[in-house]
């Protein structure tokens, strides 16, 4: 882990936010599943090559976001009022999740409860698309080899691009609950 300052007050008051709401532990689930299967030192790699957002001020449903370079890889999001529970989406390599399932027709009947559609990052190139759900199915799908390989591999050139942009929205508090260090 990098040498991390003081954490602000704004940090901390949107951290006790998160906490005393009803999406606490969604976030956190989420948030873990996607740093185990995306990144291979999360300790290491914190705040340098990977941020985690809480509360943002991006867009009033977003819960948290792991940002890399400039990308929002994972975005946490409280539902809408069609959705049932905390929603989220990440971004992964085209070419292994289609390659692997063999389409993507067969890659959205391996992930039912997923949405998958092509998508246009800047940082992630023209090899990527966009998987959505409900965070417990989503978790669940990280768990899939084929969608963990797919999520390593992009997540692993865009860390290998540069450092992250958005260092300063990490918030450190949310990121010891997500990495178990309390």
């Amino acid at each position: 882990m990098s040498s991390i300052p003081d954490v602000s007050a704004h940090h901390h008051r949107m951290y006790a936010r998160l906490v005393a709401g009803p999406y606490y532990e969604p976030v956190v689930q989420t948030v873990r599943a996607y740093l185990a299967a995306a990144v291979d030192d999360p300790d290491g790699t914190e705040r340098d090559y990977w941020a985690l957002s809480c509360l943002p001020a991006t867009t009033a449903r977003r819960l948290a976001a792991v940002t890399m370079r400039s990308m929002d890889a994972l975005v946490v999001n409280k539902p809408r009022p069609s959705e049932t529970g905390v929603q989220a989406f990440m971004i992964v390599e085209r070419s292994t999740l289609d390659g692997s399932f063999g389409s993507r027709e067969a890659a959205r009947d391996a992930l039912p409860a997923m949405t998958i559609v092509d998508s246009d990052y800047y940082d992630a190139g023209p090899d990527q698309v966009l998987i959505h759900g409900p965070w417990r199915d989503f978790v669940a799908v990280l768990a899939d080899p084929v969608v963990a390989e797919s999520v390593h591999r992009l997540t692993q050139r865009i860390m290998g691009m540069g450092r992250a942009l958005h260092w300063r929205g990490h918030n450190r508090l949310l990121a010891d609950d997500v990495l178990d260090r309390r």
